[in-house]
């Protein structure tokens, strides 16, 4: 546990320390939490409150997952590329020890990010608003136990894949990744029509679906080992 928190604040420094990546990640939450508001606003004050929820429970995760997509290259590929990763294998810290730790040192930025990012959408909506919106009691719930749940297993497949093939398949697979979440983004506006209010049943499918893909990721990275990772660094 030890090494694990070692290095999951190796990462963090790392992560709050390259500057650019910090600062496009948080643009973007920024800049889609801020499209976010007027979408909520526009949808008339009957329905204000239920598209909010609705925009709050869909942008959280999908601004997490995107942030954590930024940030993960930092610690995983960006190491390989450089052939840092072979000087921490060689570590008394075990593979497992290693993974976590990286795992800790991306989630935990990202979803500060994320949380600006649904700031920006909720503060915007009350611009207009004649009286004060706020998230439902679920979403905070969503927000507090489901987002970081999906953002750690967002981070997790990430670091798996990246460890586990090399450069080009890397490069291949983050245009795919990247084109996925953008679109996923840029839907958001048919998202906050739809208005559906988000209750406890939603919210709780969402943190055991988060809670089973983490322990599914943790179980897939059981499968990398350091031999896999060296084998594959340029």
């Amino acid at each position: 546990m030890k090494g694990t928190v070692t290095v999951a604040r190796k990462e963090m420094r790392q992560v709050v320390g390259t500057k650019s990546a910090v600062l496009v990640a948080l643009f973007f939450a920024v800049w889609f939490g801020g499209l976010g508001g007027p979408a909520v606003a526009v949808i008339g004050s009957e329905a204000a409150e239920s598209t909010l929820d609705t925009g709050v429970f869909y942008m959280g995760l999908v601004i997490g997952i995107f942030v954590a997509y930024l940030l993960s290259g930092q610690v995983f590929l960006r190491e390989k590329q450089e052939g840092i990763i072979a000087t921490l294998l060689v570590t008394p810290l075990s593979l497992r020890e290693i993974w976590l730790g990286k795992v800790i040192g991306v989630a935990v930025p990202a979803y500060a990010i994320a949380l600006a990012g649904v700031g920006v959408l909720v503060g915007v909506a009350n611009i207009p608003a004649e009286a004060l919106l706020l998230p439902s009691p679920p979403v905070i719930v969503h927000l507090v136990v489901a987002v970081p749940l999906f953002i750690a297993s967002a981070v997790g497949l990430l670091g798996f894949i990246q460890f586990l093939f090399g450069l080009r398949e890397n490069q291949i697979l983050n245009i795919v990744i990247f084109a996925g979440l953008f679109f996923l983004l840029f839907s958001m506006q048919a998202v906050f029509e739809t208005g559906i209010a988000v209750t406890w049943v939603q919210v709780g499918a969402t943190v055991l679906a988060g809670a089973v893909l983490l322990g599914v990721t943790n179980l897939a990275a059981g499968f990398l080992s350091k031999e896999k990772i060296v084998r594959t660094i340029p």
